[in-house]
């Protein structure tokens, strides 16, 4: 059986959620965001050949996370309601 990604576009993943969305936690990048890759490739998705890997985990991340505009919500509530 072929692999359905290669070497090169799997690191290049697992380096850029490392560094970013995991915050160098290994045990993050292992259950969340390579088991959410790993079953999109598995369901067929091929984006990540266009991209070489790159900014893809955006796309599956079911983990809302901290933007500006959440943050200051988030103040608001806590402090001015």
């Amino acid at each position: 059986m072929m692999d359905e990604i290669t070497d090169d576009e799997l690191l290049e993943f697992m380096k850029e959620q490392f560094d970013g969305v995991c915050c160098g936690d290994l045990d993050y990048l292992e259950g969340t965001c390579l088991a959410v890759f790993a079953q999109a490739i598995r369901a067929g998705y091929q984006g990540h050949v266009r991209s070489g890997g790159q900014g893809e985990f955006q796309q599956f991340d079911i983990v809302e996370r901290w933007d500006r505009e959440m943050y200051m919500e988030a103040l608001k509530e806590l402090f001015w309601e």
